[in-house]
């Protein structure tokens, strides 16, 4: 009892193609100077304004100050991404030549032609080719990883050993 009210109110939509018009009085009041809308004046109220104003000033010398610092910082992290947009550029080219080098390097190495690697290269086809059939049931692939563990620690130490 007297959770609901007893009448439904009307509500009221305004779509985006209706105009709404201002009466010329409503436009007249809010073209009047903010001390017009004052109702009642206070005592002292010249003080008041004159403090409000400088607050104002202030707050509004703040508010510029921090938009061109927050300007001044995007403008600079903008070129610094220019900046190092261009550097990977130039650097990719460097990369490009880097991997061709080492890639040769790795070709040429012992370790590539031993025996070793040929047969942990078919060790790694063998795990994954375990892994895809097993998909559900990996720990059945154990004895194919552990061949792969093996020939690996071997293919280190021929390398550790050709390092010295």
């Amino acid at each position: 009892m007297g959770a609901t009210n007893s009448k439904e109110e009307r509500v009221y939509v305004y779509a985006d193609q209706i105009p709404i018009g201002f009466t010329p009085q409503l436009m007249d009041e809010l073209a009047k100077p903010s001390d017009a809308h004052a109702t009642r004046p206070a005592a002292g109220s010249s003080g008041h304004s004159e403090k409000i104003s400088a607050d104002a000033a202030n707050s509004h010398d703040l508010v510029e100050q921090e938009v061109a610092k927050e300007l001044a910082r995007i403008l600079e992290k903008n070129q610094l991404d220019e900046l190092q947009s261009k550097e990977r550029q130039a650097s990719s080219t460097e990369i490009l030549h880097e991997i061709r080098d080492i890639t040769s390097q790795i070709n040429s190495s012992p370790s590539a032609k031993s025996a070793a690697f040929g047969q942990s290269l078919h060790a790694r086809d063998r795990v994954s080719s375990c892994l895809v059939d097993n998909a559900d049931r990996p720990l059945n692939c154990w004895k194919e990883i552990s061949d792969f563990k093996s020939l690996v620690a071997t293919l280190e130490s021929e390398f550790v050993a050709a390092s010295k």
